[in-house]
């Protein structure tokens, strides 16, 4: 990720198979903390030795009663970029079984585990993500065990791009000015606010608000704390077009990552925090996109706030047609640029499409088609363009077909290369949040067509809560077993408290984790090096900010994933 360093109504839950309860050379991993009744129920066996053939049984606890038996498949792979083990075998559950608690044997009962079926897996889960998030805000006096932090970002100095735009440089504002940039969230294990991931954030926020008010879903107090963070990012997008000649892009620089671990409240640098400034496409088109989803989400219960996030979209869009804008702007640091995204049609497209919704003007319409993006490779905070292309599908043939060809590369490479856990793409620095975009992507592309379970979403969701290698849940929480735990976050470490609803990093490509090491270590006796591979690590480890940190966006990406998976009302 570009921050540099160093810096568990009626579904399935399957419990976490605890090692004690693994064989000496076998291991389970599953969806630990559930699948819903209409779901594929499969689970991965990985073993040293070849297990094709063992018998399997799974047995009602309560009474004994055998529910289901067959035999262990033939391996699917043996060892490679995914797998650790020589053997792996995928072996599905059925779709019938009712609640109560199950043991699964395998091989004399030398490999077992204890299943239970409960209703609602992931009811507790689905608003985990918000507590995080809620944790990373700024300038805020209702966060749970911080006082407010940053009061000086409301007088914040404005730096303008030194030189040409691609060099990354800043310098102050020879007018000395000052704008108001109190408010929003910390980016991840930093305390640097940026613009773009802002953007992203309310507008998944929007997204779901809209998703489950309208549907009734989700308990109320989930819903107000999803409302609440929603206004608390829309508050702070109102505020970074202070002028017709600046629109801030970041506020904080990487002197953040030449503190001391601190809470923000105590940060030094606090007044001294300068709003990096310039008229962005990249990022004038997410935020107008963000304000105008909002918008719509907000105008039945407060139309005073959705006229003003309607306004500043429509004059944000508009400014960034002007031939003094330039199509992206960044921080560049030693490590890496800050959030570097160097296409603007997504975001701008994007834009003009929830305008078009928002406002009816077709000439709104013409420009989503005329910014259209195409297809991506990947999904990320850079590549917005399935959230474009799947908006604009209604009306865009070529959108329709845009969308539908990225969801189909994700789902072959799920299919295929990404076996036995199904992942949609390569290994990156965050290759989770990616996967978990990916997922979403594919469930949204086939609700579409009112296909009520989506395959590549399933495997994310299970690989992201405990079917993957490592057989951990990548989602902090203390309500499902073998969470990762160790964050990369000296708030927390200070603090003493559980990262509860954080999103791990999850695993990253071996080659860019090697080369920056330097920054972090790596314990050489570490457990998870059992399950690394020739491509993937991962260590659970609060140093490690390339696999531990949780970014905003990353919880944005959670929180749909989980509100996609969390269908109370069971409708397409």
């Amino acid at each position: 990720m570009p921050v540099a360093a160093p810096k568990l109504t009626a579904s399935l839950l399957l419990a976490v198979l605890l090692p004690t309860e693994s064989h000496a050379d076998s291991w389970v991993r599953f969806n630990q903390a559930g699948y819903s009744p209409e779901s594929g129920k499969e689970l991965v066996v990985m073993a040293n030795s070849d297990l094709a053939g063992t018998p399997w049984t799974l047995r009602r606890v309560s009474d004994g009663t055998t529910e289901a038996q067959g035999a262990m498949p033939p391996s699917v792979t043996g060892v490679g970029p995914h797998t650790s083990q020589a053997f792996n075998f995928r072996v599905s559950l059925p779709e019938t079984l009712q609640p109560g608690t199950y043991q699964f044997e395998a091989g004399s009962a030398a490999l077992q585990a204890t299943i239970h079926v409960k209703d609602c897996p992931y009811s507790d889960l689905l608003f985990a993500p918000l507590a995080h998030l809620r944790m990373l805000r700024s300038g805020s006096d209702s966060v749970p065990h911080r006082r407010l932090s940053h009061p000086g970002d409301a007088a914040a100095l404005v730096k303008i791009p030194r030189g040409p735009i691609e060099n990354g440089a800043w310098q102050n504002d020879p007018n000395a000015r000052r704008v108001d940039a109190l408010g929003g969230w910390y980016d991840a294990g930093d305390q640097i606010k940026f613009t773009l991931n802002h953007a992203y954030v309310v507008y998944h926020l929007a997204k779901v608000d809209a998703m489950l008010v309208g549907s009734g879903r989700g308990s109320t107090q989930g819903r107000t704390l999803l409302r609440e963070e929603l206004l608390h990012g829309v508050r702070y997008l109102l505020k970074v077009y202070p002028a017709p000649d600046l629109f801030v892009i970041q506020v904080g620089d990487a002197l953040d990552h030449n503190q001391p671990p601190r809470l923000p409240e105590d940060d030094p640098l606090d007044g001294r925090r300068p709003a990096l400034c310039a008229l962005s496409r990249v990022h004038m088109g997410s935020v107008s996109a963000a304000l105008a989803k909002a918008a719509r989400s907000l105008a039945p219960d407060d139309p005073e706030l959705a006229q003003k996030c309607t306004e500043m979209a429509e004059r944000i869009f508009q400014r960034a047609q002007a031939s003094d804008t330039v199509s992206t702007a960044f921080e560049r640091d030693e490590v890496n640029d800050f959030y570097r995204d160097e296409t603007d049609r997504d975001q701008l497209c994007l834009a003009a499409i929830e305008l078009y919704r928002l406002t009816g003007k077709a000439d709104y319409l013409a420009r989503a088609r005329a910014f259209r993006p195409g297809p991506a490779r990947e999904v990320s905070w850079a590549e917005w363009n399935w959230l474009a292309n799947s908006e604009l599908a209604a009306d865009d043939p070529q959108a329709s077909a845009d969308f539908q060809a990225e969801v189909n590369a994700y789902r072959e490479h799920s299919g295929s290369r990404g076996q036995p856990w199904g992942i949609p793409g390569r290994y990156v620095w965050a290759s989770l949040h990616r996967w978990i975009g990916a997922a979403n992507a594919s469930a949204i592309e086939a609700r579409s067509r009112r296909v009520p379970q989506d395959t590549l979403h399933q495997n994310v969701l299970a690989y992201v809560l405990g079917r993957n290698n490592w057989g951990v849940s990548f989602l902090m929480s203390e309500t499902v077993p073998n969470s990762v735990r160790n964050l990369y976050s000296p708030m927390y470490g200070l603090l003493g408290v559980f990262p509860e609803g954080a999103l791990s990093e999850g695993p990253g490509d071996r080659q860019t984790h090697a080369s920056l090491e330097r920054y972090f270590g790596t314990d050489p006796g570490a457990w998870t090096h059992a399950f690394n591979t020739s491509a993937a690590v991962f260590f659970d480890s609060s140093r490690d900010f390339m696999c531990q940190e949780a970014t905003m966006g990353g919880q944005a990406d959670a929180l749909l994933l989980l509100a996609l998976a969390d269908r109370g009302d069971k409708a397409p």
